[in-house]
């Protein structure tokens, strides 16, 4: 099995190194893997550094690969889904904030659906995040819900998406921002796909929170809102998921 991690990459030219570094170990065992790096708008040197320690990390096993692509996690995860050659994408940022206590739930299942999440919500996983956070997240959440009709917890943590899937939605996806995930999450969903929630260890992230709380809900409910739209609009024959698009 060959595994894509498509990581987002942004004022990250510290932590580029040691995010694809412990994914070249981690990810040895499953050659013709890949690990792509999507720079976007950043303002330190985060797409030199990325370059540089492709060209010195990746092997005839695991490729490293670096696009760049305007600011915004969106453009980001839709540039690195288009790209990504693996049977397995794994989306999340390059300093990968779970470790890989997803990745290993996910390798444990004796039938993993097409679509999995390492999920902040999840009743077992262990957090180090601010109270307002998960208020926040709590919001998201009823919101998600009541617009999208979306019962999973969490759709802004990791997503492990079959490749075939991951390449049917990825044309449909529009979202430039943080609201990227929760549209993958609906779009498969949209097509007959029932997420897992898997638990996570979350220690809480080690940079500085780009979240404005005000612009972010308000943008979040348009966002939503404009996605329950294009949702409606598909055909009935456009949301079935055919067999081929299941991970064996």
């Amino acid at each position: 099995m060959r595994i894509s991690y498509a990581l987002a990459v942004h004022d990250d030219a510290t932590r580029v190194e040691s995010g694809v570094g412990r994914l070249m170990e981690r990810l040895g065992p499953f050659p013709g893997s890949e690990v792509i790096l999507v720079e976007n708008g950043s303002s330190d040197a985060s797409l030199p550094v990325a370059r540089e320690v492709a060209a010195r990390l990746a092997t005839d096993e695991v490729a490293v690969r670096v696009e760049t692509v305007p600011q915004g996690l969106g453009n980001a995860f839709r540039r690195g889904l288009r790209m990504a050659r693996g049977d397995l994408v794994v989306m999340c940022g390059v300093d990968l904030p779970f470790g890989f206590t997803d990745l290993d739930q996910w390798l444990a299942l004796k039938s993993p659906p097409s679509l999995v999440l390492g999920s902040k919500s999840h009743p077992r996983s262990r957090l180090g995040v601010s109270t307002g956070r998960r208020v926040m997240s709590l919001g998201f959440r009823v919101a998600r819900r009541l617009i999208l009709g979306i019962a999973a917890g969490d759709t802004q943590g990791s997503l492990l998406i079959a490749g075939s899937l991951a390449h049917r939605i990825e044309p449909r996806l529009r979202c430039k921002d943080y609201l990227v995930t929760t549209e993958i999450v609906a779009w498969a969903i949209h097509l007959g796909v029932r997420p897992l929630e898997l638990p996570v260890v979350y220690p809480g992230s080690t940079s500085s929170s780009t979240v404005r709380p005000v612009r972010d809900t308000v943008g979040m409910l348009v966002g939503m809102l404009a996605l329950r739209g294009r949702l409606r609009r598909v055909a009935p024959g456009e949301r079935s998921l055919t067999p081929s698009e299941q991970i064996r």
